[in-house]
């Protein structure tokens, strides 16, 4: 009797399991802070879209004193029960599945490039891994280690990064756990930082962050994600070695910002004398959610290009560099081109995900009109 119940069980976990599968994936972030912004700004777990996401990326956790997974904001993750109410999504959508972001740019290198300098630090965050994951309900983990071999790392970290993603994917795949990690746009990381090869053999998904080609200490007005650089990047992961199914390609949901040093020069190259203003609820400078765009849209008008299959606007003295939902839309035909295994969005707290200046979540959507067909 027993055998027959498991059978039955064991089916039926194949078919639920058949009936998610996709051909491309709409993985979506979401910066867990936003719960502390005000008034339009403000974002909790009842704002995300489990309609669209196919997988959500709860941001961020951290590595604690012993360099074990831990939550880095324990009012949010747990006090207001971030945690619990993020995985609880999955009651909505049971195909949805839901991971944890370790790192971030805050977080830094040299932590990860600690951790995975021996093994047996690899193999003890790889058990903190499995068991951060199964105590909160989160169905993976995604490694955000910004960036191997630099900002203080070692030259080595591109070797124990691919073991450490090996130790990581042995401890967590028997219970069907996930492993991405997101990655950087630049070049010169690659068979430094990224061992391409190794990182196929052991990842679900990389989700390339195709975006801040300018950086916001720039001296000179550029483009934020410019289609013609992320051909060039996306060219060299996948003859790097990289299934193309693996690689998600990275949208954001945000501007860049600047101040002209003289607003009658105000094209591609032109002179910044300081960093853009914050947005009214992003408090950010150099940064914009999409929806603080629509807002100034809304209040004065901007003169609004596109280049390079991306946007850049200006208004007297301020410059933004961003993408609306044409562009969204021409990079998922891109994606779709490149037979790329889906799009990894940054983030939803970003997009107008209120509607405030039109429909909900446009940017999202854009994505979404163009997959329809395909996920």
């Amino acid at each position: 009797m027993k055998l027959i119940l498991l059978f039955i069980f064991s089916c039926g976990l194949t078919l639920v399991y058949s009936n998610c599968e996709r051909d491309r994936e709409i993985i979506c972030y979401w910066g867990s802070w936003s719960i502390y912004r005000r008034e339009i700004g403000f974002f909790n777990v009842s704002n995300i879209n489990t309609d669209i996401c196919t997988t959500i990326v709860y941001a961020f956790a951290g590595l604690d004193l012993n360099l074990d997974l831990a939550s880095i904001d324990s009012n949010a993750d747990i006090t207001r029960g971030g945690f619990a109410e993020f995985v609880k999504l999955k009651q909505k959508e049971p195909c949805l599945k839901t991971m944890v972001a370790v790192g971030g740019w805050n977080e830094g290198t040299r932590k990860f490039s600690v951790a995975s300098s021996t093994t047996e630090s690899r193999k003890n965050l790889a058990q903190s891994i499995l068991k951060f994951l199964v105590y909160y309900g989160f169905d993976g983990i995604d490694i955000d280690w910004e960036y191997p071999t630099s900002e203080g790392g070692l030259p080595e970290d591109g070797s124990n990064f691919v073991e450490l993603l090996n130790e990581i994917k042995t401890a967590i795949s028997p219970w069907g756990l996930k492993l991405s990690i997101a990655v950087s746009f630049d070049n010169s990381l690659i068979g430094t930082g990224y061992n391409i090869i190794g990182i196929n053999k052991s990842v679900d998904f990389v989700n390339l962050m195709a975006y801040d080609y300018i950086s916001s200490n720039s001296n000179y007005t550029g483009l934020s994600a410019p289609l013609s650089k992320i051909n060039e990047t996306v060219t060299k992961w996948l003859n790097g070695g990289l299934s193309s199914k693996k690689l998600a390609l990275g949208i954001p949901a945000y501007c860049k910002n600047f101040v002209l040093k003289d607003p009658q020069k105000n094209g591609i190259g032109a002179e910044v004398k300081a960093i853009g203003l914050p947005g009214d609820f992003t408090q950010q400078e150099g940064l914009l959610a999409y929806y603080e765009v629509l807002q100034i849209e809304s209040i004065r008008k901007t003169a609004v290009n596109m280049v390079d299959g991306t946007i850049y606007g200006y208004h007297d003295d301020e410059w933004m560099t961003y993408d609306n939902e044409e562009t969204v839309s021409g990079k998922v035909k891109y994606a779709i081109s490149q037979n790329l295994g889906g799009i990894m969005f940054w983030s939803l707290e970003l997009d107008d995900f209120n509607g405030e200046f039109g429909d909900p979540y446009p940017l999202l959507n854009a994505v979404h009109k163009e997959f329809k067909d395909f996920v």
